[in-house]
């Protein structure tokens, strides 16, 4: 068994402009915990503990398909959160895409999915996680914090990049945080 998701990796330089949203001082009454800067991405199904076989069989049909997919263009949009601004367990930033690509070929990985019984989807939301809230102390606070991050993220709003590849990762889960170790890369193809 392997613990294992589906993703759209991210520039270098992106990650890095992600990681510096970070860099404003979080207040004391508040437990969140950041992506590392090298795990930033776009989570296109998160699998589970899957067996190795069935995944080679997924890697091996996410193949086909994206041979009938064009790469992409993708930017970033402004920041938003999980399930809403009362409670939030996710602080994430948009993406804006330029075309359908993105949807058309999140519909036909949907068919794959079904056809191996991988569970029901819900609406696609593409997004990049950057924070996981643990505990609000004082929501005005936090408000404050996501205010400073939102102004800051402005800077990066229309950042734009090529999606060539996905990528099925392995999660090794440890004290420090997820590891993300590439298992197959599916390119795209090239117009």
């Amino acid at each position: 068994m392997v613990r294992a998701f589906l993703a759209i990796d991210l520039p270098q330089e992106l990650k890095k402009k992600l990681s510096n949203l970070g860099k404003i001082d979080i207040p004391k009454d508040i437990k969140i915990k950041w992506v590392e800067e090298e795990n930033f991405h776009i989570t296109l199904k998160f699998f589970g503990n899957i067996k190795e076989t069935l995944l080679e069989k997924l890697f091996k049909e996410t193949q086909k398909s994206a041979q009938e997919h064009n790469s992409f263009q993708l930017s970033l949009n402004e920041v938003g959160f999980f399930p809403q601004k009362k409670t939030p367990r996710v602080v994430w930033i948009g993406i804006n895409t330029h075309d359908n690509t993105l949807f058309e070929l999140h519909r036909a990985l949907k068919k794959i999915f079904k056809k191996f019984k991988l569970g029901e989807e819900k609406d696609f939301h593409p997004h990049i996680t950057l924070f996981r809230v643990k505990t609000i102390g004082d929501l005005k606070s936090f408000n404050s914090y996501l205010e400073q991050i939102s102004e800051k993220a402005k800077a990066i709003k229309g950042f734009t990049f090529k999606v060539n590849e996905l990528i099925f990762f392995e999660s090794i889960l440890s004290s420090k945080g997820p590891v993300y170790r590439p298992l197959y890369k599916v390119k795209l193809k090239n117009e």
